[in-house]
């Protein structure tokens, strides 16, 4: 709905969620995401806040000759600079939101200040050139059209003068070099603000910017093409530079998002140039194929940044190990066996903040428990009159619990719970059977397996097994080394994050000088506690317990999780032999 409404893209918007946004993409979500683009486009048509007179298409571009097959090579060329531009801007960005996220920047520049001196060098930087000064839509319309002296086209007629595309009778300005030099010089200036303005606390677009040096870099080509191609004729026909300038945009723009079929059918909504499709198809394949050799795309390098839980299709992994290797087990959890009261899970709910406990009774597994609906519960036992003292019943738990969350037992292979977080996208399984030493049941709740400790564990090299020639897209480098070899010839992003100190495994400490605790917020498994509420009757916990050195002046904390051989125990825990396998220890 926001590509839809802010480029009047329908379409495109649509494919930009199926293709960017989402790793779990069923017909239902296709169905709401098409529904939310149809109400958008609407919206849009009918209020013409888009200043294109009630048109949907922004960047209308009207030209009168067709791309010969002799220019494809200049498109391809046109592709690779895209790619080489992309990579450059996605390396220099990723680093700098890095180096903006670590305390002591963050200590000495307040966000506001920081907009503020980006805003006043954006404004220095773009008043020198009159190609920067107007709004950048604007600019970029007059880029992608042809010159004419079409008098119902003034104001961007107005424009194209005003900059040196065009002459005041509709004709190209020819050979200015001056011309020339300015379209490159705008494009590096807005290469260089774009670069620090992405990621900052104010909304910064992405697409207008990399349309706008794409299209300066395709209307330089073009410029100086056509001047060539008069003294020397190089070509049969005439050349159009707001065809080259349209071509160099969506290569930029490929190179930056790494997107394919959802930016050439925005591309196409924008411009409206359907007889452009084979040049748009061309530098956009090219451009990502020349940034995937270099790194990431910027959606996938922010998502190593901020440390999403995100599983990539394109994964190739083979596992050899299964879910109790590497499940955790220090759960908090409601054991209604243990006769809870409303004041013991009051507590529970002051001491944690966990977004969801897993329900058990005893050793039997009954389900799972959101933290909203947990204080629902709450508020309606306390409107009908029960005390803090009072049990809280099976039967009260029960409407608000999920007792059909994802299951799977413990010598279930990581294979199959990687196609269970990657096809069904769920967020955590719990791994119940045989508890050994106590009475059979084979519903006992030994761990959860969630999504962010799985990624975690991949990333880490821990589990599964990589080809060598097969990327881990993102990888995260760790001091130690351990995980897979990325091959020489690729600059990825574990190798430009690690380079810096960024790694998934220790973001928190690298990035912001923080233990990273490994807390999973949604299932209710952390390694780090608090001891407030650890004499309550109705909650327990597992895993090994040991208080920590909280310091001076701080809460009393405490720490548990897996030990330092926690794969070894998982095999212990199932009465099988241990793998050889190195041991980790917990932060």
């Amino acid at each position: 709905a926001g590509v839809s409404a802010a480029f009047g893209t329908p379409v495109g918007g649509v494919l930009f969620s199926l293709e960017e946004v989402s790793s779990h993409f069923p017909s239902r979500t296709l169905l709401r995401a098409f529904i939310a683009s149809v109400v958008a486009t609407l919206a849009l048509s009918v209020s013409r806040l888009g200043g294109t007179e009630g048109r949907l298409t922004l960047f209308s571009v009207r030209y009168t000759v067709t791309c010969h097959p002799s220019e494809y090579f200049i498109f391809a060329l046109l592709g690779i600079t895209g790619g080489l531009v992309g990579a450059l801007f996605n390396s220099i960005n990723i680093r700098w939101n890095a180096f903006r996220a670590k305390p002591a920047y963050k200590k000495r520049v307040h966000p506001v200040t920081e907009v503020a001196v980006v805003a006043f060098l954006t404004l220095i930087s773009s008043w020198p050139l009159a190609l920067t000064r107007p709004l950048t839509a604007d600019a970029i319309h007059a880029m992608f059209d042809t010159c004419s002296d079409n008098e119902t086209e003034t104001r961007r007629n107005r424009l194209q003068a005003k900059v040196g595309l065009c002459t005041h009778d509709g004709n190209y300005t020819e050979g200015d070099t001056g011309l020339l030099m300015m379209l490159f010089a705008a494009a590096v200036i807005r290469f260089c603000q774009m670069a620090l303005t992405i990621g900052l606390a104010c909304p910064a677009g992405l697409f207008v910017p990399s349309l706008f040096i794409g299209a300066c870099l395709g209307r330089c080509t073009g410029g100086a093409l056509k001047a060539l191609n008069k003294n020397w004729r190089f070509f049969s026909h005439q050349i159009d530079p707001g065809v080259y300038s349209m071509v160099g945009a969506a290569a930029v723009l490929g190179g930056v998002s790494r997107m394919t079929i959802s930016l050439v059918v925005i591309m196409l909504e924008l411009t409206g140039g359907l007889d452009y499709v084979v040049p748009f198809m061309l530098s956009v394949l090219l451009a990502k194929a020349v940034g995937d050799a270099i790194n990431e795309s910027i959606y996938d390098l922010q998502i190593v940044l901020k440390g999403y839980p995100f599983l990539h299709e394109e994964l190739d992994v083979t596992f050899t190990e299964r879910c109790c290797d590497i499940m955790e087990t220090s759960l908090t959890k409601v054991d209604v066996g243990l006769r809870p009261r409303v004041t013991d899970i009051r507590a529970m709910l002051r001491a944690f903040t966990y977004r969801g406990f897993p329900i058990v009774e005893e050793d039997r597994f009954i389900g799972y428990v959101r933290r909203t609906r947990l204080d629902g519960l709450l508020s309606r036992l306390e409107k009908q009159g029960r005390r803090e003292q009072d049990e809280v019943l099976l039967e009260d738990l029960m409407p608000c619990t999920d007792s059909t969350v994802m299951r799977m037992v413990p010598s279930a292979p990581l294979s199959q719970a990687h196609q269970v977080f990657k096809q069904l996208g769920c967020q955590h399984i719990f791994v119940v059977g045989g508890n050994p030493g106590r009475r059979k049941t084979q519903d006992a709740l030994l761990g959860i397996l969630s999504k962010k400790s799985f990624l975690r564990f991949l990333k880490d090299g821990r589990v599964g097994h990589m080809p060598e020639a097969q990327p881990l897209t993102p990888s995260i480098g760790t001091a130690g080394g351990d995980s897979p070899s990325r091959g020489e010839a690729r600059y990825s992003s574990g190798e430009l994050l690690s380079a810096m100190g960024v790694a998934h495994a220790t973001y928190h400490e690298d990035v912001f000088g923080e233990p990273n605790e490994h807390t999973d917020q949604e299932s209710g498994v952390s390694e780090q506690g608090s001891e407030a509420g650890e004499e309550a009757v109705g909650w327990s916990r597992g895993g090994r317990f040991r208080p920590s050195n909280s310091g001076a002046g701080s809460s009393s904390q405490a720490s548990w999780g897996p030990s330092s051989a926690s794969v070894q125990q998982g095999r212990q825990r199932m009465g099988e032999p241990t793998i050889a396998e190195a041991p980790f220890e917990a932060p």
